[in-house]
């Protein structure tokens, strides 16, 4: 079974939802695992009324633990991703095979990202480098990307690829198209938020990104 965490401030669901309808579209079961502060998927999909119990929707399931993360699961997953924005939950993550730090350009979303860091790191005594992948949520001028990074250089962290995007008003029309209707929709999402998922799943496969569009193109048809 792969892990993968997704760290940061930002909200993550929809980037989430389409990373692992995608994936389940190669026969693989998925799990997403809530670990954020405010209960971030509670209303983000149609989850029943069964606390604490994984839900199926649209071809992979959401955990939103009622306790403990550290819970056994009951069903044997290929992959489970953590969503995490909650610097108390980060000692409660499992030790993971991929991990990503996901922001924004604000000086907030910098600031609480180093302080998650800072937990994570607190809680893990590191004797060599940690593999990490950002995701840049939005982009901005200023302060540029190379002055974000300079934040995280005290941190033991070997960079590995970055994603960037820039949601726009069609990915926020789809996604809240999607909460409403109950099912994951795919199509008329934009070119951008399509490469990162594209590229993010690409690295949890371990496979190129040619296959992962074959993916995302059975996820779109299917309903």
């Amino acid at each position: 079974m792969k892990k993968a965490v997704f760290i940061g401030d930002r909200d993550k669901t929809d980037l989430l939802f389409y990373l692992a309808k995608t994936i389940s579209q190669a026969g693989k079961k998925v799990l997403i695992v809530d670990a954020t502060a405010q209960k971030s998927y509670e209303f983000a999909y149609p989850a029943l009324d069964v606390p604490g119990e994984p839900q199926e929707y649209d071809g992979f399931e959401v955990w939103i633990p009622a306790g403990s993360l550290k819970a056994e699961l009951q069903t044997e997953y290929d992959l489970v991703l953590y969503d995490t924005d909650d610097s108390y939950r980060l000692s409660e993550l499992p030790e993971s095979d991929f991990r990503f730090l996901m922001l924004g350009c604000e000086l907030t979303s910098v600031r609480r990202a180093a302080r998650l860091l800072d937990h994570f790191f607190a809680e893990r005594p590191i004797a060599e480098l940690c593999a990490f992948r950002r995701v840049l949520i939005e982009g901005a001028r200023e302060p540029g990307e190379s002055y974000i990074m300079e934040q995280f250089e005290p941190f033991p962290i070997d960079w590995k690829e970055a994603f960037v995007y820039y949601p726009d008003e069609r990915d926020l029309a789809v996604k809240i198209g999607n909460q409403y209707a109950g099912r994951l929709k795919m199509k008329g999402l934009s070119k951008e938020i399509k490469k990162a998922v594209h590229g993010i799943a690409a690295v949890l496969l371990e496979t190129d990104e040619r296959e992962v569009r074959k993916l995302w193109k059975k996820a779109e048809r299917s309903r």
